[in-house]
């Protein structure tokens, strides 16, 4: 592991006149709000654990007049009624002036999260892909779908109304821009909750649209804490709740939205594993879990944290992962040359700590890693991490969210298939080895939403449904933009033979 100086302290002044001119973080129905009476907090940079600046703190009132303003946007406004050739048009210029921003965006982003500015950089480039690819697919679905069974019918599909999305603080910009673009392409209006820790790098999405002619009032942005948070996904103007985020949270949300019977889709935890055959190619095997688990630190829901290898191969693997831990550079986000930056919170650095010290003491063996490095001598930074364990550990049962990752030895196919599914999570997974068919077999034995073959990446625009603890429902893909919209059956009497109860009751001759 190699340690790069951290300068992040040190705002460039593209950085600070971005935060200065996003009103603190809340832009509410299209308008910058900045009350002067409105209180404000501290925000911390986790590779200085300094203050960089303040954001508005929003309230209820604050909460009102957005759901307000989404409300009259969707039934009085024209969004909803815009030719989707349109919708797209707006997204696609909004997607290319966050091009033109991308630089200001990720050094945003370094001190909102830690996050590396080649990383974000990086991330932004594939999200605005995914965005793209995202309207092509809205001109291909249909509005109106026919049908036949029994009688003729057709289906009716209207945007599903005003959706309160929830991004979580570990990838806050890139989460908002992918959920929200899907929602507005459908023709939704639009809150977007990104944590109190992380607004800035979100407004500049909010900044973007308006400029690109997106309606006034159609989206707003919200940097909430919990308890606001719990009263827009309560609010009866809200018609669709989209969460990402941890799995306890997203069980409190889900029984917010139960209670008026709301719809909601999560996208929760994950604890991912790379299912090594005894024939995979392993430098492949372990640069993908490598590059899953130290990118962002480790702070990603699909990342292939338990790595199940052949036992024979347990010390070859142990001595590949140790070459690529020590590859990386941990250090100032801002340096061009950092892979790896710190925790975005101080409260998850603590925890990630702990899930290490916890592995331990469970008897599993700590091989490199796991600790605060004594450089940088600030910030929430862990070096990565490797375990040798059992999967009863909860090393390799919890959601950790840091760099590390779990061995798990296995001797046979049929024992390492058992072991990846012994998890309570689904979320993502893979299958290495040099035989497509077989990994295929293997791959459709695994209990996870999603699977990639001698890979880590999962696609985009593709529809992914979370198995067990991991959430429920999909927002990429058709299957996701149809989650954004709501559907009617309409029957037709004309075209085939219907069931006409009328006729029981014609008059007799």
């Amino acid at each position: 592991m190699t340690v790069q100086d951290s300068t992040v302290a040190e705002r460039p002044e593209s950085v600070a006149s971005a935060i200065a001119h996003n009103s603190g973080g809340l832009y509410i129905g299209g308008e910058w709000t900045s009350r002067s009476t409105a209180a404000t907090t501290p925000l911390v940079a986790p590779a200085t654990e300094q203050d960089y600046a303040h954001a508005v703190v929003p309230t209820i009132a604050d909460a009102d007049a957005a759901v307000a303003a989404a409300r009259r946007a969707f039934e009085t406004g024209t969004w909803r009624t815009t030719p989707v050739a349109e919708r797209v048009s707006i997204i696609n210029r909004a997607c290319g002036l966050i091009a033109e921003r991308a630089g200001v965006i990720a050094e945003i982003a370094a001190h909102e999260m830690g996050a590396p500015v080649q990383v974000t950089r990086m991330m932004t480039g594939v999200v605005l892909d995914v965005v793209r690819g995202m309207g092509e697919l809205a001109r291909s679905v249909p509005d109106v779908e026919p049908g036949t069974g029994l009688w003729d019918f057709e289906i009716q599909r209207d945007p599903a109304g005003v959706v309160v999305d929830i991004v979580p603080w570990n990838s806050p910009f890139t989460a908002t821009m992918m959920k929200s673009a899907q929602a507005l392409l459908a023709g939704c209006s639009v809150i977007s909750k990104p944590p109190p820790t992380a607004p800035f790098a979100v407004v500049e999405w909010a900044r973007a649209l308006e400029l690109a002619g997106l309606p006034k009032g159609v989206y707003s942005v919200l940097a909430a804490d919990p308890s606001v948070a719990e009263h827009l996904v309560e609010h009866p103007g809200v018609d669709l709740v989209v969460f990402t985020g941890g799995t306890g949270v997203g069980r409190r949300v889900a029984e917010l939205c139960g209670r008026n019977l709301k719809r909601v889709v999560l996208e929760l935890g994950g604890k991912s594993a790379a299912v090594v055959l005894d024939d995979a190619d392993l430098q492949l095997a372990v640069d993908s879990v490598a590059a899953s688990v130290y990118f962002n630190s480790g702070q990603i829901c699909s990342a292939l944290s338990r790595l199940v290898i052949p036992a024979h191969a347990v010390d070859d693997v142990v001595e590949m992962l140790r070459v690529k831990a020590n590859s990386v550079v941990v250090g100032d986000p801002l340096a061009d040359t950092t892979t790896m930056g710190p925790m975005a919170t101080r409260e998850h650095h603590q925890r990630v700590l702990q899930r290490v010290r916890a592995g331990r003491e469970e008897g599993g063996r700590l091989v490199f890693g796991g600790e605060r490095p004594t450089e940088p001598a600030q910030g929430w930074y862990v070096t990565p991490a490797l375990f040798v364990g059992e999967n009863s550990m909860s090393i390799a049962r919890e959601e950790i969210f840091g760099p590390v990752v779990t061995i798990l030895p296995y001797d046979h196919v049929d024992e390492a298939v058992a072991i990846a599914n012994d998890s309570p999570f689904g979320l993502g997974g893979s299958v290495f080895s040099r035989d497509d068919e077989r990994a295929r077999v293997v791959a459709a034995q695994l209990d996870t939403g999603s699977v990639t073959i001698n890979g880590y990446t999962t696609n985009l625009l593709a529809p992914r449904d979370p198995h067990k603890d991991s959430g429920i429902g999909s927002v990429t893909g058709a299957a996701g933009y149809q989650n954004f919209r709501t559907s009617r059956l309409v029957n037709l009497r004309a075209g085939g033979r219907a069931w006409r109860p009328t006729e029981l009751f014609a008059d007799a001759e």
